[in-house]
């Protein structure tokens, strides 16, 4: 199974790195001071599912950071499991080898 898997540590990287720049630009982003008073009940309401969405996309670009930090470990520990497997093979076959006499 070992001989299946492929990592490129270099691909991995440069794809946590566009999701990590991608996740900067979801942040909050606050109503002018303009926009926070009103005397409408729609208003209000509009403002607060405005807000609530703002809090979502504060949520996401959060669990896109997660994701990079994920990506990054697997990364590494793909890189110790193949560094790891190449040792074990370099020690030659864990069976003892019964040869008979000629």
């Amino acid at each position: 199974m070992a001989d299946r898997i492929h990592i490129n540590p270099g691909r991995a990287e440069d794809n946590a790195g566009k999701i990590e720049s991608a996740a900067s630009y979801l942040a909050v982003v606050a109503l002018t001071p303009q926009d926070t008073g009103t005397t409408l009940p729609a208003n209000a309401k509009s403002k607060e599912a405005y807000e609530k969405s703002q809090a979502r996309i504060a949520d996401l670009g959060r669990m896109l950071d997660q994701e990079v930090r994920n990506i990054r470990g697997l990364k590494v520990s793909f890189c110790e499991f193949d560094e790891m497997m190449g040792r074990l093979t370099q020690r030659g076959s864990r069976y003892p080898v019964i040869r008979g006499s000629a």
